[in-house]
Formats: C-alpha cells, sequence, structure tokens
C-alpha cells in the first residue's frame, strides 16, 4: 500500500513513501516496544484498588473533558525536554539522558492509562477517530513495507555468534531489498 496517489509518477510516489516511512518507524517503535512495554506495566498496576478507582472515574469522562487529559502527557514530554535541554546545557550528560528517558517512560505509561480509560469517550469525537485511524494506516503500511528487513533482524537476534559482518551484509542487503520492492 502507498499513500501516494496512483496517478503521481513512480519517483513523486516512492519520494513520498520514503519520507512517511521514517514517521512510521517511529510509529512502530514507539507501539511495538514503549506502549506494549507501558501496557504490561498498567496490568499489573491495575490490580490496585487505588488505580481501578481511578480508571473507572477517568472512563466516565466526556470526550471534551478526556482529550485535555489525554494531551497531559505530551505536556509532561515538552517539560522533559526543557530539563534535557537545560542538564546538557550544564554539562552532565548521563543526569541529561536519565531524565529524558525517565520523564519520556512515564509520560508514555501515563498516556496508555489515559488512553485505556478514555479511549470510549475520546473516539466518540470524528476528528479524533480519524487522526487515530490515520495512525494506524500509517503502522499498517510500515509494517507491511518493512516485514522482510524485520524477519531479517529477528533471524539475526537468533543466530548469536554470526559475525558482525555478516550482520552488516544481512541488513544492508534487507535495506537495500527494501528500496527495490518499495510500494509503488
Amino acid at each position: 500500500m502507498s499513500f501516494a496517489s496512483p496517478q503521481r509518477p513512480r519517483w513523486l510516489r516512492r519520494l513520498q513513501d520514503s519520507l512517511l516511512l521514517p514517521i512510521a518507524l517511529v510509529v512502530i517503535v514507539l507501539e511495538d516496544v514503549l506502549w506494549r512495554g507501558a501496557r504490561v506495566v498498567l496490568r499489573q498496576l491495575n490490580g490496585l484498588p487505588a488505580i481501578a478507582a481511578l480508571r473507572t472515574q477517568l472512563g466516565r469522562l466526556p470526550g471534551w473533558a478526556a482529550l485535555p487529559l489525554f494531551l497531559l502527557p505530551e505536556l509532561a514530554g515538552r517539560l522533559g525536554d526543557i530539563w534535557f535541554a537545560l542538564l546538557l546545557y550544564r554539562g552532565h550528560l548521563v543526569r541529561a539522558v536519565l531524565a529524558y528517558a525517565v520523564v519520556r517512560a512515564l509520560a508514555t505509561l501515563l498516556a496508555v492509562f489515559i488512553w485505556q480509560a478514555c479511549s470510549a469517550a475520546l473516539l466518540q469525537m470524528r476528528w479524533f477517530a480519524a487522526v487515530v485511524g490515520w495512525i494506524e494506516r500509517v503502522r499498517d503500511w510500515a509494517l507491511a513495507s518493512t516485514a522482510v528487513l524485520r524477519a531479517k533482524l529477528r533471524l539475526l537476534r537468533w543466530r548469536g555468534r554470526a559475525g558482525v559482518t555478516h550482520r552488516v551484509r544481512v541488513l544492508r542487503r534487507g535495506l537495500l531489498g527494501w528500496f527495490r520492492r518499495a510500494p509503488r
């Protein structure tokens, strides 16, 4: 699947796909690594009575009230960016990276919690449902576009002691293969 119109020239479709791929890969990484990890943590926390009660209360909110709440983790992430920059400016590289990672992890955990509690209300808003649908289509396209490369990377993970040269060769072949077989 290509997001480019079939009436456009092939080079323009390929350029558009190439520009969208990094965005889609970020979405895949966020969903596969951070989002799934946060869901596992939240499954454990949902057994706590206070967390379950808070989730129930949040689930009762209408969409217009849940939306600003859903944007709070993004605000927290931006504050983490400022903190990161300030620590970096002062020469604290390790502290800056740790602070950034902790703030982003907590913001993601909070976003997943709010999404799980309020998704039904948020999806009642047409424009929000359209944005979520577009993100899901981009994710599905990226997964289909990178399936061969991801399979090769998974295979490398299981090979264990295969040499670095071999791994680089396989990765290079996977990337070249993707560009040759990129959706038209």
